[in-house]
């Protein structure tokens, strides 16, 4: 086997916390607008959200509010993230957040001086994946093209599809929020954050067979650990419970295939390794606060 076969193989098994929070966040609806100012003085609010936000400043100046510290200056090409969506705002200049305006956004003025586009996945249930949790309240970056050039075309695409127009909008605007995720975190990834191996291959397993109805005793089995060092050390690695961990992904794979499928609840209930839909539906109602049915009829993607 050659060196880069080798290589290939390490970086595919490897856990991937990126495509864990990525594909969590798929629960929710994206959603995205712009926002553009002609006349100072201008601010707006953006309320709270169960889900993550972005903002791509695209012309001018802006200031971002957030409720607690001081404002941040962006200019064009700034990309502000939001992990955990607290309220916040923006401002041509930099006062506090209670000085904001509550007045409606201007997404449609033909000449206008300031524009920043807005996106975000809105988790109607369920909770924000952890690895934005261990992120700060705000994050900024710039657009370079030097070491990410295709940030900029995912921020163009981001803007042509905020608008909603189009056949198809819908899948490609969370495509397209997808994939600026998945470069973002990239971006502020630590190359210093390594997960206990034993854990890793634990994850690694779930991740590679998703389908199968995996127990706590076949994952320490698996690491050769006693179930109690087990638990502990994946605890302690992951943040949540084996236990936890093996139901939350497995509810939110079904949130997913409600929100974006036509499958029957039964077949949804099968391919998660539930032995009836009512079962599934009754751990669903638990973490998510209402029955899949009602999940899938009020979370179409608009």
């Amino acid at each position: 086997m050659s060196a880069g076969h080798t290589i290939l193989c390490a970086y595919h098994r490897r856990v991937d916390p990126i495509s864990e929070a990525v594909a969590r966040s798929r629960a929710g609806r994206a959603v995205a607008a712009r926002n553009r100012y002609q006349e100072n003085p201008w601010s707006v609010r953006f309320p709270a959200i169960n889900g993550s936000g972005l903002h791509i400043v695209r012309r001018g100046t802006v200031w971002f509010v957030p409720e607690q510290g001081r404002p941040i200056e962006l200019q064009a090409g700034d990309i502000v993230f939001v992990p955990r969506g607290p309220v916040h705002g923006f401002s041509n200049a930099p006062i506090p957040y209670g000085a904001l305006s509550s007045a409606p956004k201007t997404p449609d003025l033909e000449n206008f001086t300031v524009e920043f586009v807005s996106c975000c996945y809105h988790l109607d249930k369920g909770r924000v994946p952890e690895t934005f949790g261990e992120l700060p309240d705000v994050l900024t970056l710039t657009l370079d093209d030097q070491t990410d050039p295709l940030l900029r075309n995912l921020t163009d695409l981001l803007a042509e599809h905020a608008t909603g127009q189009g056949a198809g909008s819908d899948i490609a605007l969370a495509a397209v929020v997808d994939l600026l995720l998945v470069h973002l975190l990239r971006a502020w990834q630590s190359e210093d954050d390594r997960l206990d191996p034993s854990i890793a291959k634990a994850v690694r397993a779930v991740q590679e067979d998703p389908h199968r109805p995996w127990t706590v005793q076949q994952l320490s089995d698996l690491t050769h650990l006693s179930r109690t060092s087990f638990t502990r050390r994946f605890a302690a690695g992951m943040g949540e419970t084996p236990r936890d961990y093996l139901l939350r992904r497995r509810l939110d794979r079904g949130a997913h295939l409600l929100r974006h499928t036509d499958l029957p609840l039964t077949a949804i209930a099968s391919q998660l390794g539930y032995a009836t839909a009512f079962s599934f539906s009754a751990a669903f109602r638990r973490e998510y606060g209402l029955p899949p049915s009602t999940f899938r009829q009020s979370g179409s993607v608009s």
